[in-house]
């Protein structure tokens, strides 16, 4: 008997959840104690009631690093240098142009520049790099900078994010990620990386990018630093918040969310964490996934991450909650897969288009091409390998 109550008590739960009910802090904990299956099942019914119930969509975008030189010095960071450091690096105008020419050539309509918080780099640089990307191609929705980098800036010039922000906008900046948010707990942010930004600093800088009516693409949440599922809700409470604020006072919010674990094998806090097998880490991503469109209900796209997970999981998680597979096409992709190909073999992006159309068809769904803002461009009504790449990459110029 006990376990049949428990058993009505937790399909009560989900079905509040997939009528769009908004659930508390206490409910959305108890969504973690509940079958992954279950939880993966009610929160694909919920997706398809939010989002198109035919169509799975992807992007032609890039992922710019400008810079890994950082005072940061995250513990979790694999990327960053010291000044001096060997393998330090800080792209000029051309470097970052030969990407660009990249992603136009594939077809990409977005792009995405992030860095470190390099002392070196003057205001005036980013505002000469915004001005210089705006003008040679007008074409291209520029998402660039974390709120860690505006962090940065605020320090380098003395002025508050808002400022720096509208005046960013004036240069040619589009939208600005919610990145740098890992875990929104300032007991885990201190633990894993004492001199990160703080919680309230992350919300306040957030807060005044939507305020200046820049694009949010997506926000995140990197699981797996030793945080407690309760500390989870509270990452996911925080979002949520900000997303009704946004939404309310300016009318814009993230367009998106997505979650991936932590890669922590090449970085300092290697082994400061129980480890996990493989079977594990995967059945914890598809209920996070789950999870977060059961809480978040003011986010409408949740995305699949097939670079941190690969194709077969995304396919799971574009049944467990996501309706959009993110990652696809960008330069670090493009770079790995000329890597893995070989130059005897097609070209990569043709490999990779395929693979990301399997992988939506997989999933039970079309394959959309979409624009930064959700708007569909293309629909892959079946799967036709040799006309695939011709007609992605022309939707996409």
């Amino acid at each position: 008997m006990i376990q049949s109550t428990h058993e009505d008590a937790s399909f009560k739960l989900l079905d509040r959840a997939i009528a769009g009910h908004r659930l508390s802090a206490g409910e959305i904990r108890r969504l973690y104690d509940l079958p992954t299956n279950d939880l993966a099942a009610a929160a694909h019914e919920l997706r398809l009631r939010r989002s198109n119930p035919e169509l799975a969509t992807y992007s032609i975008g890039g992922n710019i690093d400008y810079t890994n030189i950082c005072v940061v010095a995250c513990r979790f960071c694999a990327f960053y240098r010291a000044r001096h450091q060997e393998g330090a690096f800080t792209l000029t105008l051309d470097e970052i142009a030969d990407q660009m020419d990249e992603l136009r050539r594939i077809g990409g309509r977005d792009a995405l520049l992030e860095g470190g918080i390099n002392p070196d780099l003057p205001f005036q640089w980013y505002l000469d790099l915004l001005r210089f990307l705006k003008s040679r191609y007008p074409e291209i929705h520029i998402d660039a900078f974390s709120p860690e980098e505006i962090l940065g800036l605020e320090k380098l010039t003395g002025r508050d994010a808002w400022d720096i922000l509208c005046e960013l906008k004036d240069a040619g900046l589009d939208g600005m990620p919610g990145a740098a948010a890992e875990i929104l707990v300032d007991e885990v942010r201190e633990r894993t990386a004492p001199t990160r930004m703080k919680t309230g600093d992350w919300l306040r800088i957030i807060d005044s990018a939507m305020k200046a009516g820049l694009h949010n693409p997506w926000v995140g949440m990197v699981i797996g630093f030793g945080e407690t599922l309760e500390q989870r809700v509270q990452h996911l409470i925080a979002l949520r918040d900000q997303q009704d604020r946004g939404l309310e006072r300016y009318g814009c919010g993230f367009s998106a969310y997505k979650i991936w674990p932590a890669r922590l094998e090449h970085t300092r806090l290697n082994g400061s964490t129980p480890p996990a097998d493989n079977d594990a880490v995967v059945n914890e991503y598809l209920r996070d996934v789950a999870v977060a469109r059961l809480a978040l209900d003011n986010i409408e796209n949740h995305r699949a991450v097939w670079r941190t997970m690969g194709f077969e999981v995304a396919s799971r998680a574009l049944r467990s909650g996501a309706n959009d597979l993110c990652g696809t096409g960008s330069i670090n992709a493009i770079n790995a897969c000329i890597t893995a190909a070989g130059k005897d073999l097609p070209d990569p992006t043709e490999a990779l288009l395929r693979d990301v159309v399997k992988c939506i068809e997989a999933a039970g769904f079309t394959a959309a091409l979409r624009d930064p803002y959700y708007n569909i461009l293309t629909r892959h009504e079946s799967t036709k390998l040799e006309e695939l790449p011709e007609s992605a990459v022309a939707a996409g110029k």
